[in-house]
């Protein structure tokens, strides 16, 4: 008997433990990086695998400016904790990654004097542009081709040919990445007390530089005093190279990758400068008697103006202001953390004298989404998001739509913004955004007036399909970037322009595309948003393939690459 129950314990534990789940088995990567010019191996490359690319303390951060966790959906965080591996490449160029948890992950990597870059997965390897890693997985032969950054070198001097000490030195590149020719600074350095500066982190392309005198004062010093008969100021002034403040007269500079090119001199300008007076109030309409006023604008980094404000009456005063549009930021310090506020500010080209900073109008804006036919979506976890335009940077207005279809953004702007739309449901496409029963889609929602009006977000159910081969000589041509353009100039813009790579078979396909006309294009190397710079795309004119895409209707496009040569 005795031994019977030892056997029937034995029994029960041995089919306990078979019905235990074992733990997964860990994946491996492996590959190596090489210069993309020379082709040699690089040592020392540093890479990461990640589930997600939120920087650390992005999500205090971000709760410290009001943000909901549902409005940073868009953001490339985990789904769980957050894992990371990091793997260093070996004398050969080479790395590995072992015993790695199965899931989603970013590749990055990164090496001095060599543009970052992350890894782009095709097939079954890619999910949702994560590289997927299953089970036991062994892959192998990833490589990385790191681009050589460029370098810009030169010197900075007064109208006497004075070199200038300390001046802020920008390269800027134009970008179409919003659907508009807007100039982004690629990279920023100070001359040094030669007045010369050099940046070195510029890939391969066409800049202008531009140089500016920083006006802070952090010590809250009394600015100099103005001219005694009222007389126009003038001083030294944003300047593009070789001599001038409008952007359209600059000169532009090439710099190749890996390349180092110098002995650039910008003589800075003088121009008209004013008088930024005013008060700085909070939220309950008391004077703020201490705080820091920054003024910035965003394509100029070094037209940074700012000055530490104390005064029982919260009044201040910033002299040698060029005119322009700027963001002024409030700064007051509340125990731990301090309370930031921000507003667009327009300096005209006159003295100002009645400025009111530190508590922005903001208001609050009701707005539905709807569908237009008999089509069924899901509307809950639709993101709306109100971002200051190109001459309103304020903050963004973020908010979650309702299984109702109704959405509330708070503490917006009294501004011009942007809307966008994120995560629209599988099946349907934003059609058209209407604010007081008129379109704006791919426009300015302008809500200086207020935000008292109706605004409705109307998702097409009737989008068609497009499948999209990329050949050279009959041959299939992998991350290609295709794109959707809409054959009427009057509708090209983000909104309305698909874009996408090939995987490795030539091949992308674009779902719950609007019906109507489109231009199919194939580049083999393009920057991003280009497409959207009438000159370049009439340059490719003759390489586009129309097609049709009816309601529902599927179709399939064959498209010459257009040579990175060309």
């Amino acid at each position: 008997m005795k031994i019977a129950c030892v056997a029937l314990f034995a029994c029960a534990a041995f089919a306990q433990t078979a019905q235990t789940p074992s733990e997964p088995k860990p994946a491996s990567v492996e590959g190596k990086v090489v210069n993309s010019v020379t082709g040699e191996l690089i040592r020392k490359a540093e890479l990461t695998l990640t589930t997600s690319l939120m920087p650390e303390g992005f999500e205090a951060m971000a709760k410290q400016l009001g943000l909901a966790s549902d409005d940073m959906d868009d953001v490339p965080a985990a789904k769980g904790p957050k894992k990371t591996f990091t793997a260093t490449t070996d004398t050969g160029g080479k790395f590995k990654f072992e015993r790695v948890d199965p899931g989603d992950y970013y590749l990055t990597v990164k090496h001095a004097g060599f543009m970052d870059e992350t890894y782009k997965p095709t097939g079954k390897d890619s999910s949702e542009g994560r590289l997927h890693l299953t089970a036991g997985r062994d892959l192998s032969e990833v490589e990385f081709r790191l681009v050589p950054q460029g370098a810009v070198s030169g010197k900075v001097v007064d109208e006497d040919g004075d070199p200038v000490p300390n001046a802020m030195v920008t390269a800027n590149k134009f970008s179409f990445a919003t659907g508009h020719r807007k100039l982004q600074p690629a990279d920023t350095g100070m001359t040094n007390d030669r007045g010369e500066f050099r940046l070195g982190k510029l890939p391969g392309g066409s800049y202008y530089l531009n140089a500016e005198i920083l006006g802070i004062d952090a010590m809250g010093g009394a600015p100099p005093p103005a001219p005694k008969d009222g007389a126009p100021e003038t001083g030294y002034v944003s300047t593009y190279f070789p001599g001038t403040t409008d952007v359209q007269m600059a000169q532009a500079i090439e710099v190749k990758p890996a390349g180092d090119v110098g002995g650039f001199v910008i003589h800075l300008q003088k121009s008209r400068v004013v008088r930024v007076k005013g008060t700085l109030a909070g939220a309950d309409g008391k004077p703020l008697k201490s705080a820091q006023i920054m003024l910035m604008s965003a394509a100029r980094p070094g037209s940074m103006r700012m000055t530490m404000v104390n005064n029982p009456e919260g009044k201040f005063e910033m002299a040698n202001v060029p005119p322009g549009s700027y963001m002024a930021m409030t700064m007051q310090m509340a125990g731990a953390s301090p309370t930031i506020s921000m507003q667009a500010l327009i300096v005209p080209s006159e003295n100002m004298t009645d400025v009111k900073l530190g508590a922005a109008a903001e208001g609050s804006l009701q707005g539905k989404v709807n569908v237009a036919g008999d089509g069924k979506v899901a509307l809950k976890g639709i993101g709306i998001m109100l971002a200051g335009d190109e001459d309103s940077p304020v903050m963004p207005a973020m908010g979650t739509v309702a299984e109702s279809g109704a959405f509330t953004l708070t503490k917006v702007a009294l501004a011009p913004h942007q809307l966008s739309v994120s995560r629209v449901p599988p099946g349907a496409y934003l059609k058209s955004v209407l604010w007081n029963g008129r379109d704006i889609l791919g426009q300015t929602l302008d809500l200086s007036a207020g935000t008292s009006g109706d605004l409705q977000v109307i998702l097409g159910t009737d989008g068609g399909s497009c499948d999209a081969s990329v050949t050279h000589d009959d041959k299939p041509v992998s991350d290609a970037t295709v794109v959707l353009l809409p054959e009427d100039p009057s509708r090209r813009y983000p909104e309305t322009t698909h874009s996408q790579s090939t995987d490795d078979k030539g091949h992308t396909a674009f779902k719950d595309v609007p019906p109507g006309d489109y231009l199919a294009f194939a580049w083999e190397k393009v920057e991003q948003g280009a497409w959207f710079d009438p000159p370049f795309l009439k340059a490719a004119a003759n390489d586009a393939t129309k097609v049709t895409i009816g309601p529902k209707e599927s179709q399939h496009v064959e498209v010459k690459v257009i040579p990175a040569s060309k």
